[in-house]
């Protein structure tokens, strides 16, 4: 039986940060999307980022309602076959309102969000860029099956193994 690969759960930074080429993200999202494309990697994240992904930073300032051709390039990069959607249920929303209610310094509720489905599913990996409200947070949640949650800035070399950590 061959091997599962590497799981990577994405917050809703994290996929803005692939989609509008930020100049300090591009280079190691792209490069783990692409190993999520070859099927070398998998990349989970939840339904709640098809809400939260709603505008390209070009379309920041315009005024609504704003063009529908836009929204084709988050769908192309988002809903595609290898990317894993989580759907927002019961179980998950429930969990995500008791993290926010009792994680110190937690202040997004859909960051709580993100962090259920990661421990739900087993995604022991949550990449974010989300320095103020989740990367102080590594280490603090365990999965359901007991791994510990890293909370990282992505780093397309390695994953989990040079993931940054919060310190950095």
């Amino acid at each position: 039986m061959a091997a599962r690969p590497d799981q990577f759960y994405w917050d809703s930074c994290a996929w803005l940060g692939l989609i509008n080429g930020d100049d300090d993200k591009k280079e190691p999202l792209e490069h783990l999307y692409g190993k999520a494309r070859r099927g070398e990697i998998e990349l989970w994240t939840s339904t709640i980022a098809i809400v939260e992904i709603n505008r390209l930073g070009t379309e920041m300032q315009d005024p609504k309602p704003l063009d529908k051709a836009w929204l084709r390039i988050i769908d192309d990069v988002l809903l595609q076959r290898f990317v894993k959607l989580v759907p927002l249920d019961f179980d998950i929303a429930t969990r995500a309102r008791c993290i926010v209610r009792e994680t110190p310094n937690l202040q997004k509720k859909w960051d709580a969000a993100h962090i259920a489905s990661a421990l739900r599913w087993n995604i022991a990996t949550l990449h974010t860029y989300d320095k103020s409200d989740l990367l102080h947070l590594d280490g603090h949640f365990r999965c359901d099956d007991g791994q510990e949650l890293r909370i990282v800035r992505p780093d397309g070399d390695a994953g989990l193994l040079f993931g940054k950590a919060a310190e950095e």
